[in-house]
């Protein structure tokens, strides 16, 4: 009776075995396949955030690059105004300055 025993267990044994194997694998290649995707889909978010920081700095250095602009027509008016100012002036100053001293030492000479 025990060999009547046996022998059954040891077939179902050797039938049920690899299919528990092959299910073990299954199990295995799915956590791959889950690991995989979780992975693919960490890499698409950090692209896309740094999708959005360049386009943050590129809108950032456009503006800058806007502004710059405007203060430097804005400066470029102002300063050649004044300077222009200064420096008319400054000439008539000096010919002030050189008409006092041709009367001041005309007799002397």
């Amino acid at each position: 009776m025990n060999k009547n025993v046996i022998l059954p267990l040891a077939l179902a044994a050797l039938l049920l075995m690899p299919s528990a194997g092959f299910s073990g694998q299954d199990d295995r290649f799915e956590r791959l396949r889950e690991q995989a995707q979780v992975r693919r889909e960490m890499r698409d978010r950090a692209r896309e955030r740094f999708r959005t920081r360049a386009d943050v700095r590129h809108e950032r250095m456009r503006l800058r690059s806007e502004v710059r602009g405007h203060v430097r027509e804005a400066f470029r008016g102002f300063h050649d105004h004044s300077r222009h100012a200064v420096r008319d002036t400054v000439r008539e100053a000096l010919r002030e300055t050189r008409r006092a001293l041709r009367d001041a030492f005309r007799d002397r000479w």
